[in-house]
């Protein structure tokens, strides 16, 4: 029989016997009283006189009624003590029935929050999940959870749940310092009222926040102290206990043991993307290099024919209409090498402030009216060492993302802000550097974990055929990761979508962008170029350009024709135009061998694959980079450009 219903029953047998004892006692109390009354008659009459005792033994008679009276009253009250008792342990069996039930129920909560946070790997939306659990099935008014990050030695909160958020959101603490770094580091769970926190944490009572009762423990994955987890009560209720924390630290233990694991399988979900990345990023490559060497073909004699049809026409009109086709492919192909990451950088110190100032009209004209643009930056923000145009292809893929999310209007944010991340997000250096964050937030549809997993994947989109591309969010993980940044995106069905972008931070002063403005290279030259391409229709192409701008040109098929003609011709070369992928041997090596052999060598390289070897041709100072496909007038101001540093060209 359970306790509370053992306790009951005793009640009932007891009442019983209180019942007849108090029955007993008045009939008792009845017959003292008519007996007092005979004995303290002076003067009865007729026989009721003689039949009454002596008067000398009245007294006793009287005396030994009331004491036998008087202990039957004791015996009740001490019967009616004992029921007391027994009915205060019914109460307090009563109440540790309603706890325990309570605390099954949270712990249902809890287990429920485990059970949705399953296999997700956005971390922020698990901790926001878990603290609205834990808050609920702990009956607090506020919870949040504290992580310690890098630096080792800080903890900052990433969730929080409950009334006056905005008093803990984002908060920093030292390890040791305040509730949250006291627990932290000596790993023990702690449970304050207003009289302990005013005498041992005064620096945590903020004007305008009272706190009734409050509790944090630990959060220790294995043996580590990866967090903290508090709960506190604004408006009185019972105070926590010792009980509360032991269930709390439990709970805390697996909240610790899912974030490790969400950790975990992020890291290993990010090393899939990049190994899937590289793969399609080799297939683009090879395809974006033949590709390009026909867009070049393509739009100089497009070009060229336009400049022959001065008169408007339908032969000019059609002209027109293919150079544009050529064009968009052109910038297809520039998104493909991007998400590939074969671009080649054009790295410089730059202020992201000010590029995200200098694009708010183009953003606000290609989202729409009805979709408010919100920008917060952050007046003291470190300077990135970044490519300006691949910063800015991001920004406006987001945005038009953003956009294609919120079909019926809605908010657009932009916000810029300083953030510390450690190795596992960084270039895996293996120590902290400072970041700067670009964050895009949206009021959108939002979307779900399944589609989340996928959104970085190329060619995946969930636009209606023929209305997207899918290469929108892969060019923007390619271009973070190919600039050493980091990418995060957290997203819920009718909540919206926030992207956060980690840039790599320096300190040094904003240089200007450009560099001294190119030369018109119009007017042509008188130099000898050394062209070597293995596509003969781009090479012969090249030739016409440059031989009609008045230089001389020496063509190869390949890296050994090209040294055979070096060998042979006396006279001096002035710049070497090559490809940089050929077979047999690559625009490096033919670059290292005739640098060898000419050192005053002018190094030009070009191409439509930008791998390693175009990315880093290893030639010395003097050598430079053209992007196929090009036109002829950037063909003819590059070479221009090249050559003015040229001592023989100067001659």
């Amino acid at each position: 029989m359970a306790p509370e219903k053992e306790v009951e029953s005793r009640l009932q047998r007891l009442d019983r016997h209180n019942l007849w004892m108090w029955g007993l006692a008045a009939l008792l109390l009845a017959a003292l009283g008519l007996a007092v009354v005979a004995l303290t008659l002076s003067e009865n009459p007729g026989d009721v006189a003689e039949r009454l005792p002596a008067v000398g033994t009245r007294p006793v008679l009287v005396g030994g009624l009331c004491a036998l009276v008087a202990l039957f009253c004791l015996y009740v009250l001490i019967k009616q003590s004992q029921m007391q008792h027994l009915r205060a342990e019914l109460f307090r069996a009563q109440l540790g029935e309603e706890v325990l039930r309570s605390r099954l129920a949270g712990l249902s909560s809890l287990f429920e929050g485990m059970t949705q946070v399953g296999m997700q790997i956005d971390l922020d939306a698990v901790l926001e999940t878990l603290t609205d659990h834990v808050r609920s099935a702990i009956g607090a008014e506020e919870s949040s959870i504290m992580l310690i990050e890098d630096p080792p030695g800080e903890l900052r909160c990433r969730a929080v749940s409950g009334r006056d958020a905005g008093f803990i959101r984002d908060a920093r603490v030292r390890l040791g310092e305040g509730v949250s770094g006291w627990v932290a580091q000596h790993r023990q769970p702690l449970v304050l009222d207003p009289r302990e926190m005013k005498r041992r944490f005064p620096s945590e009572l903020k004007p305008g926040r009272s706190i009734a009762t409050a509790l944090c423990v630990p959060l220790v994955a294995r043996t580590d102290v990866i967090g903290v987890l508090n709960v506190s009560r604004q408006d009185g209720g019972p105070p926590f206990t010792s009980e509360d924390a032991r269930l709390l630290t439990v709970f805390g233990a697996h909240i610790a043991i899912a974030i490790r694991g969400i950790t975990d399988r992020a890291q290993e979900a990010e090393v899939r993307q990049s190994q899937k990345m590289e793969a399609l990023g080799r297939l683009a490559g090879g395809v974006a290099h033949d590709f390009n060497n026909l867009l070049t073909v393509i739009l100089t004699y497009s070009t060229n024919l336009i400049r022959g049809l001065e008169a408007p026409g339908p032969m000019r009109e059609g002209v027109e209409k293919i150079r544009d086709a050529a064009e968009r492919c052109a910038s297809l192909s520039k998104q493909l090498l991007a998400f590939s990451r074969k671009q080649v950088l054009e790295l410089s110190v730059l202020d992201l402030n000010t590029i995200v100032r200098g694009m708010i009209r183009l953003l606000e004209r290609v989202i729409g009216e009805d979709i408010e643009l919100v920008v917060m930056l952050d007046p003291g923000l470190r300077r990135v060492k970044a490519d300006r145009t691949q910063i800015e292809q991001v920004m406006m893929n987001l945005a038009l993302n953003a956009r294609d999310a919120m079909p019926q209007g809605g908010c657009l944010t932009i916000e810029t802000a300083n953030v510390e991340l450690g190795s596992d997000r960084s270039n895996g250096s293996g120590s902290s550097n400072p970041q700067v964050m670009l964050k895009v937030s949206d009021t959108g549809l939002g979307m779900e974990a399944e589609t989340l997993a996928h959104i970085f994947e190329p060619f995946f989109t969930t636009k209606e055929q023929g209305k997207g591309t899918g290469l929108g969010l892969a060019t923007v993980y390619a271009i973070v990761k190919q600039n050493e940044g980091h990418i995060e995106v957290a997203s819920e069905p009718r909540r919206g979508t926030t992207f956060r972008v980690y840039w790599p931070g320096v300190l040094d002063r904003v240089r200007p962008v450009d560099g001294e403005a190119d030369l018109d290279g119009s007017e042509g030259g008188r130099e000898t170029v050394l062209v070597a391409e293995d596509e003969e229709a781009v090479r012969a192409l090249v030739r016409e350009i440059l031989e009609g701008a008045g230089y001389t040109v020496l063509e190869a098929p390949d890296g050994p024709h090209a040294l055979a003609i070096a060998e042979e011709h006396r006279d001096p070369i002035h710049l070497l135009l090559t490809d940089v992928v050929m077979p047999g041997m690559n625009g490096r090596e033919l670059a290292r061998q005739l640098r060898a052999r000419r050192p005053e060598l002018i190094i030009l390289c070009m191409s439509g694959y930008t791998g390693d070897t175009a990315a880093d041709p290893g030639m010395e100072s003097g050598s430079g980079f053209l992007q196929k496909p090009f036109t002829p007038d950037r063909l003819l101001t590059t070479v221009r450009n090249a050559l003015r540093s040229s001592p023989l060209a100067a001659a």
